[in-house]
């Protein structure tokens, strides 16, 4: 299997495979886009591409990476192997290659022209949300010293003209890329790329360390070095092939209120002073496809979630040789590990590698090998049927997690659940199995078909 290295190939390799859906009508940007992305998300869960969005000539695409099967195959890897291919890809390094014909600058508006109320999708995700977002931008910038390029996801309210607001700050790299621009009273040059190559995509996700280059990262994932191309009004290098590039300069010195937002945790960030990002420039292919990410949809949280899940096995595999697999169910504050056991001492070795290994955990559910770690009701099935409350539930209270400063006082305290049965139980807890349910075709029993 090879990995993609352009976005809409993704895109066209699921509509081979039945796994994107089409909507021609006219849907409106402001709330009805995402009200239909919400219940395809709620049902079959394909990636849906909307022909026809009003007050833009850009097809819209969202939903792409709704399973985690399209991310393992977006990068060329096996599903069951991900975690641990993602592993031995990520201390890899290939140095980009630079072009000057890319597809992302065949069209090409600067300087008093851009507006980003005209020129990008305006799509309104909640009830509540300040305006329109762009929520599917990785920010792609070189440090202002070393050179070394940083890529982050970061949500952008669109103002208009040529002004965005821009969440993002230390310990964050792009912030930390920032404040050192500040100091010296500069403005960081950056770029913001829509429909990124998935590489970059889930370089921009991963806990790579500060001081190694993400684009030369995402040349390792994808198999191939990175089509880079200057930008045409910063001397900032980005994706030659991705689908648009934002061209512009978070300003040193100036913040705005932004917000509020609709974010992952199914509330509201509240109004908050945030960066301001100056356009110079926006390109895009001619046919460009806007992607758009709901943030806490299943999209958004398997682009969030692999990393995270990649950095938690990488811990744990540590103290446990046999790990069937790592799953971030409903949010990204807690995670389910499936083991195969043998030694009692691996589940509680596992609940801290965990707890360690992502400051956000708060939340670690231990269950053996034949339980779906992806599966809800087959993970709380083995809490409730297997964990020990008296010995198997582990507190540890006032440790923090989740940081954010207006409900920090929710997320203190962590807790790990061994869900395992004992080594010498085993055979007593040996699961019922089926004969011939996996052979059967419901539509050659059912009358009239199903």
């Amino acid at each position: 299997m090879k990995a993609k290295t352009v976005f809409r190939e993704v895109v066209r390799e699921l509509e081979a495979r039945g796994a994107l859906a089409t909507v021609s009508r006219q849907v409106d940007p402001k709330h009805e886009l995402t009200a239909v992305m919400r219940q395809m998300q709620k049902g079959e869960n394909k990636a849906l591409l909307f022909r026809s969005v009003a007050g833009s000539d850009q097809q819209v695409v969202t939903n792409v990476f709704g399973f985690r099967s399209h991310v393992a195959a977006a990068l060329g890897l096996e599903e069951a192997d991900l975690l641990s291919s993602l592993v031995q890809l990520e201390n890899q390094r290939l140095p980009t290659e630079r072009v000057d014909e890319a597809p992302v600058q065949e069209v090409v508006v600067a300087g008093a022209d851009v507006d980003v109320s005209r020129d990008i999708p305006q799509v309104v995700f909640s009830e509540l949300d300040a305006g329109a977002y762009l929520t599917a931008g990785v920010l792609i910038a070189p440090h202002p010293e070393t050179g070394v390029y940083n890529a982050s996801w970061n949500r952008c309210q669109l103002v208009g003209g040529d002004r965005m607001r821009v969440r993002m700050m230390p310990p964050q790299h792009l912030g930390r890329y920032h404040q050192v621009a500040e100091e010296k009273g500069q403005n960081l040059p950056c770029a913001i790329v829509i429909g990124a190559p998935p590489g970059v995509m889930f370089s921009a996700a991963s806990k790579v360390p500060f001081e190694v280059d993400e684009l030369e990262v995402a040349g390792a994932w994808q198999g191939s070095p990175l089509r880079v191309t200057r930008c045409k009004t910063i001397p900032v290098d980005v994706p030659a092939d991705a689908e648009m590039v934002i061209e512009g300069e978070v300003i040193a010195g100036v913040r705005e209120d932004e917000g509020p937002f609709g974010e992952f945790t199914d509330g509201y960030v509240p109004v908050m002073k945030n960066h301001v990002f100056r356009v110079t420039a926006i390109t895009r292919r001619r046919d460009a496809i806007y992607h758009a990410i709901l943030a806490g949809g299943t999209e958004d949280l398997n682009l969030v979630g692999v990393p995270i899940q990649t950095e938690i096995y990488k811990k744990v595999s540590s103290f446990v040789p046999r790990i069937r697999d790592i799953a971030t169910p409903g949010y990204v504050f807690g995670c389910v590990i499936s083991i195969e056991k043998k030694s009692e001492d691996q589940s509680k070795n596992a609940v801290l590698a965990a707890l360690a290994a992502y400051s956000w955990t708060k939340v670690v559910v231990v269950v053996d090998e034949d339980v779906d770690p992806f599966n809800a009701a087959d993970v709380l099935w083995a809490i409730q049927t297997r964990a020990t409350p008296d010995t198997g539930v582990y507190v540890f209270p006032r440790v923090p997690s989740y940081t954010r400063e207006d409900v920090r006082e929710v997320h203190r305290g962590k807790i790990g659940i061994d869900a395992t049965v004992p080594l010498h139980m085993k055979k007593l807890f040996e699961r019922r199995r089926f004969p011939g349910e996996s052979d059967v075709r419901l539509e050659e029993y059912i009358d009239g078909g199903c």
